[in-house]
């Protein structure tokens, strides 16, 4: 070393050192905050209209059969390879639930809002979807669902909302 500089001090010149000291003590303060606890957004401030409980049974060979969660009357049966979107809202709310160490199973809410919108929630945790925010397409394989579990109240979630 020349000019008196010790080898600890050359090592704290080298500019790696302090980049990877920075990131050292982000890494801590990001771990060390105390908000980690996912809050959903508050649900939109609109009257029901129509809706409904539904459960979502594991079928045999990948089947998911749809029930009506009060009646239990089966409302869809999606083979193993259909409805591959009804499979990703269900494996969203089943992540959300396992997230919060609840238990999987249970009843899921689908409301039609006054204002057209689609929600399916979930009251274990409060955490929900607009389903029109996925494409007319998407939204109507969930209208539909609402749609069998009240055949009978001439409400049709097809043609609420989505320009209809």
């Amino acid at each position: 070393m020349t000019g008196g500089q010790t080898a600890a001090q050359s090592t704290l010149r080298h500019p790696m050192v302090w980049v990877v000291l920075a990131m050292a003590l982000l890494w801590t303060w990001g771990v060390a905050r105390d908000d980690t606890a996912y809050v959903p957004p508050s649900p939109q401030p609109a009257a029901t209209v129509s809706s409904t409980d539904l459960l979502f049974v594991d079928g045999p060979a990948g089947q998911i059969v749809v029930r009506e969660a009060i009646t239990g009357e089966e409302l869809a049966r999606y083979s193993s390879g259909d409805g591959s979107f009804l499979r990703g809202v269900l494996r969203s709310l089943v992540r959300e639930r396992r997230v919060r160490d609840l238990e999987p199973g249970g009843a899921f809410h689908l409301a039609l809002l006054d204002n057209g919108s689609l929600v399916i929630s979930d009251p274990e945790t409060g955490y929900w979807m607009a389903l029109e925010a996925f494409g007319i397409d998407n939204r109507r394989a969930f209208a539909e669902l609402l749609d069998r579990a009240h055949h009978s109240t001439g409400i049709a979630a097809t043609d609420v909302g989505m320009g209809r």
